[in-house]
């Protein structure tokens, strides 16, 4: 039997993987970096109204796109010329969505206001709003090109967007702006985003032009559907332990917490690389190797229980003196929450290679559900507690929802396709040993940390203990490290 050839469009997949993954990790490390020193300058509250008009907007936002991006992605990919007819009629229906649903959002903070529930000022929304309708616009010409398999446009504007937002934001804020400018720049981030893939549309022949069709779009959001049903959940799981906040308890509170899940999400970037990379050969093994694919996932897993445990130790051990060289002591209240936070790693970082292998066996519906599943219970937990524990009882529910994902994620797994559970059981209790060890000496380099080169210092000398004890208990090897590196340049 002769081999299919794959030169062309599996070098262009490996290709998009590697400019959108690259995209996404400078994203997340320019973010990372942005938001603590936005912190710093702005205080508690001012940085809770912002995080809070962002997670109000961010779950209106999905009723704006209504899952069409990705019907209209996969529309494009099987036919780019009816795709172009598409595109003007979707964003004719996105800009009229953006109008009804800034709409709802007023009268959503009317109804707040009038039964004394707390919301952001209605100056941060505005901005928020515009942003909103200019990313939904943005993300339809991105995905023009996705189903073109043309990803390196979007991949550009990914970091355009990001350093737009932190020069505009940084550099006013450093001549003495008001806070609001905060969200000022993130709309002109969105803005250079937008006249960015409107330059490279126009290189199509593509044209912003109303246009309807109630056929079509029938047609457009009837496949849309399901995606919008994902999307809604994967926004509230993402969102509402802080647009609760914001609601039943302060800005500061909602400022506390939320640059503490900052600082936590932002290691997720290890999960999210990994995995990345390896999705699309985990894709091609579920249909033409069921072993490879089992092994793709183990291999996965183990890495990433090896890779969270030293985050783990180093969060817990270092958050004091990180928050009072960082933030001061008007930050002190953040220690709590990001050491609860850093408790639940383990299980987000698990969740990705989970996540991706049902994804990759066709079971993106088992994994909304379970998604779905979770936000109950976790807005639930919070609407019983969060008046009177506010953002420590919203970490302990977070990090008790994150252990239920993985759960129900991990139980799916095993149906998908089966794997040793005992591999990975001794994998995890050989780290966790070498964690233990990694902490009693953490704790004894704890005097050494009262200033910054004293946190790199000791962060590093456990770094460098960790690394030692994994081959000293025989977690990895040599070959390890090769085979790794050789399946991640291969996918």
């Amino acid at each position: 039997m002769t081999a299919a050839p794959t030169t062309v469009n599996g070098g262009r997949v490996a290709r998009n993987t590697t400019y959108l993954t690259l995209a996404l990790l400078g994203q997340k490390v320019l973010s990372a970096l942005y938001i603590p020193v936005v912190a710093v300058l702005i205080g508690p509250s001012a940085i809770g109204e912002y995080l809070g008009a962002l997670s109000f907007i961010n779950i209106f936002a999905i009723f704006v796109d209504l899952g069409l991006l990705p019907a209209f992605i996969r529309q494009v990919a099987r036919d780019p010329t009816e795709g172009k007819n598409e595109y003007n009629i979707i964003i004719t229906f996105k800009i009229l969505m953006a109008v009804v649903v800034s709409g709802a959002l007023a009268v959503t903070v009317y109804i707040f206001s009038k039964a004394g529930l707390s919301h952001p000022a209605s100056q941060y929304l505005v901005w928020a709003a515009i942003g909103m309708a200019i990313d939904a616009i943005t993300a339809t010409g991105y995905g023009f090109f996705r189903g073109l398999q043309r990803l390196e446009f979007e991949s550009v504007g990914t970091v355009l967007h990001r350093v737009v937002v932190m020069l505009v934001g940084l550099l006013a804020l450093h001549l003495g702006a008001p806070p609001i400018v905060v969200i000022i720049a993130l709309v002109a981030g969105s803005t250079a985003n937008f006249l960015y893939v409107s330059f490279h549309l126009w290189r199509q022949g593509m044209s912003w032009r109303p246009k309807w069709d109630t056929t079509v779009m029938k047609r457009l959001l009837k496949i849309a559907f399901p995606f919008a049903v994902a999307a809604l959940f994967t926004a509230l799981y993402a969102n509402s332990d802080t647009f609760l906040l914001q609601i039943f308890k302060t800005h500061r509170d909602v400022g506390l917490y939320g640059t503490a899940s900052k600082m936590a999400i932002a290691f997720q970037i290890v999960p999210a690389a990994l995995v990345g990379a390896i999705y699309p050969a985990m894709s091609a093994a579920f249909i033409n190797d069921r072993k490879k694919l089992q092994r793709l996932f183990l291999d996965a897993m183990r890495y990433l229980i090896i890779v969270f445990v030293p985050i783990m130790v180093v969060i817990i051990l270092l958050a004091h003196p990180l928050v009072l060289l960082l933030y001061k002591k008007v930050w002190i209240d953040a220690v709590w929450p990001l050491r609860i936070l850093s408790i639940g790693l383990p299980f987000l970082f698990l969740h990705y290679p989970i996540g991706y292998l049902l994804n990759a066996a066709n079971r993106q519906t088992r994994n909304t559900w379970n998604i779905a599943i979770t936000v109950l219970v976790n807005i639930g937990l919070n609407l019983i507690f969060i008046r009177q524990y506010s953002y420590y009882s919203v970490a302990i529910i977070s990090v008790c929802t994150s252990l239920l994902l993985f759960s129900l994620g991990f139980y799916y797994a095993r149906k998908t396709i089966q794997f040793p559970i005992r591999e990975l059981l001794f994998t995890f209790g050989k780290t966790i040993a070498a964690g233990l060890i990694l902490g009693a000496i953490g704790l004894g380099l704890l005097a050494y940390t009262k200033n910054m080169s004293g946190v790199f210092f000791v962060a590093a000398t456990l770094g460098a203990v960790y690394l030692v004890l994994l081959f000293v208990f025989q977690i990895i090897s040599r070959q390890d490290v090769e085979h790794l590196a050789a399946r991640i340049r291969r996918s």
